[in-house]
């Protein structure tokens, strides 16, 4: 069996820690770049909240939170204790300081509470310069008996970059869809909700 196969057949049984990365097979690590591992920064905290910030007060771009909820593969069960990793690009659309590809510069660890919830405060990320790409935030997950695996990139209603096909297939996600309407609350900072339904395998590849 190769490497990847390996890490698909991997169950949440298998991966019950809160840091699963000594068990992603080397081939993996290889591939980091393309799979997106080197986008993770580890390890995580050992005490977390269900909520952070990771654009500090002098960051320029908008402000936003991003109010989530992480549910069992049935859609149905909230599901406490899973940390949730968010990272996403800058106003400007780069990752990494000094324009770097990567690592990402605003990042941070969340650990959803009782009732599944997570609270991430950002800013609103530029989309990558010269790029017809919708802007979105990148969310990996673990633990709670759950294996790393990454979703499908929160985005945001109203881009100029999200086309047709897009809006249908988030439509047809129902509660879980990765396009999310943004709202401007009193304090003038751009909201928006998002559900994430977990899988029981890794999907890192």
């Amino acid at each position: 069996m190769g490497a990847g196969a390996s890490i698909l057949a991997l169950t949440a049984k298998g991966l019950e820690t809160e840091e699963p990365f000594d068990s992603v097979p080397p081939g993996l690590w290889r591939r980091a770049r393309q799979n997106g591992l080197c986008m993770i920064r580890r390890p995580a905290p050992s005490q977390l909240s269900w909520r952070t910030g990771i654009a500090g007060k002098d960051e320029p771009g908008q402000r936003l939170i991003v109010t989530g909820m992480v549910f069992a593969p049935d859609g149905q069960t909230p599901v406490a204790g899973v940390t949730v990793y968010a990272y996403n690009t800058d106003a400007a659309g780069y990752y990494g300081a000094s324009r770097a590809e990567y690592p990402p510069r605003l990042y941070g660890w969340m650990r959803t509470d009782g009732d599944g919830r997570f609270d991430l405060r950002t800013i609103l990320p530029g989309p990558y310069p010269g790029m017809q790409i919708p802007a979105h935030v990148h969310f990996s997950l673990w633990g709670a008996g759950y294996p790393l695996q990454w979703v499908d990139e929160l985005r945001f209603a109203g881009d100029r970059y999200i086309t047709p096909e897009m809006l249908s297939e988030a439509a047809a996600q129902g509660q879980f869809r990765t396009i999310q309407p943004l709202a401007r609350g009193d304090d003038g900072a751009l909201r928006c909700g998002f559900k994430i339904r977990l899988q029981s395998r890794c999907n890192f590849a």
